[in-house]
């Protein structure tokens, strides 16, 4: 099954064999299970191969040029779950709880919209939820295309443990970690992926090195690649994600909804890109001609855009991971003009 998703997404597929550093490895391992197959087959977990992972940036000029292959939230989230895989597999977990991991690394970004995390703030300002509360409610099984998944949870496993993993209050003794340490598995690929979009090199990290690093090894030569990775996490949201390219992309999305009056009711949340595409058409022809070095969107120009700028950090002389990984939002303002951006820090805090 996995074979044509990744070939539908324009991945080739290597002979993994018995290669335990592949990801397909991984994944061909977790299809084994018969209620791991039927997630997915799910049409909520279906539906996220028409979305985007980076959302609105991976329509813009710069992005756009590139393959897309694996860019959507099925890949990512297939990728999650192998590592997931991987982890319960190194520590001994029992088939059952294995089973919970992957699911929830299958599961965790089910509720998100098309275009991600663009048009998140417009959508929790005009519905009161986002993609996390989508989320829940497709687990259980409580919005019309979810029933079928939602009784197979039901069956099958423990939704309330599953919801507990996703939201990270599972504790470390289940498994919780993987989904709640800084450097968690959804992380580990994100980043690592979002690499991808700055540089066609490959990096020297791998999600594997990092897996072990963060969950298997406890001795400290682990800190020379988690301090890599962490580095790698503050480059890379201060070259892409809050940069100029990242900024005009995801708030010429919002605003495309929020000042432009285009109508949107809850049915359009859960819907696939390839709709958005045709209702929405003007916003993708606009992403388009987003660009490194291009003049702003007339709906962006001159409007002061408020945004969270993040800063990762680490702190040597902490041994700890939840200690010496540090990060911080610090409140900012951008101004696009046709000519250049100008943003001011105001008030930050750790969290």
């Amino acid at each position: 099954m996995t074979a044509s998703i990744m070939e539908r997404e324009g991945i080739m597929i290597p002979d993994v064999k018995a290669d335990q550093q592949c990801i397909q490895y991984w994944i061909n391992d977790l299809e084994q299970d018969e209620v791991i197959g039927a997630v997915l087959k799910s049409r909520p977990f279906q539906r996220l191969h028409q979305v985007s992972f980076l959302g609105a940036l991976d329509y813009v000029a710069t992005t756009n040029k590139e393959k897309k292959g694996p860019r959507s939230r099925a890949v990512h989230s297939l990728h999650v779950a192998a590592l997931a895989n991987f982890v319960a597999t190194h520590r001994g977990y029992d088939n059952d709880l294995k089973r919970h991991l992957v699911i929830a690394g299958l599961l965790h970004d089910v509720g998100h919209i098309p275009l991600s995390h663009s048009v998140e703030p417009y959508v929790q300002e005009k519905f009161g939820f986002g993609h996390h509360e989508l989320s829940e409610a497709i687990m259980r099984g409580e919005v019309d295309f979810s029933k079928v998944l939602g009784e197979t949870l039901k069956q099958s496993a423990d939704p309330g443990f599953l919801l507990e993993l996703v939201n990270g209050r599972a504790t470390p003794g289940v498994g919780g970690d993987l989904f709640s340490s800084p450097i968690n598995i959804d992380t580990i690929d994100g980043i690592i992926r979002t690499y991808g979009y700055l540089s066609r090199r490959s990096h020297d990290l791998d999600p594997f090195s990092v897996a072990t690093a963060s969950f298997l090894n406890d001795d400290e030569s682990r800190y020379s690649v988690l301090d890599q990775f962490w580095h790698t996490k503050h480059f890379v949201y201060e070259n892409l994600i809050n940069n100029r390219l990242g900024l005009l992309a995801d708030n010429y999305s919002r605003l495309y909804f929020s000042e432009e009056k285009v109508p949107m009711d809850e049915s359009a949340l859960l819907e696939q890109e390839s709709q958005w595409r045709r209702k929405y058409a003007t916003l993708f022809t606009g992403l388009n001609k987003i660009d490194v070095d291009s003049r702003p969107p007339d709906s962006i120009v001159d409007k002061v855009i408020f945004y969270k700028k993040r800063v990762y950090t680490v702190v040597d002389s902490d041994k700890s991971i939840l200690g010496r990984y540090r990060s911080a939002r610090t409140k900012a303002t951008v101004r696009f003009s046709d000519s250049q951006a100008e943003s001011t820090k105001e008030q930050a805090s750790l969290f």
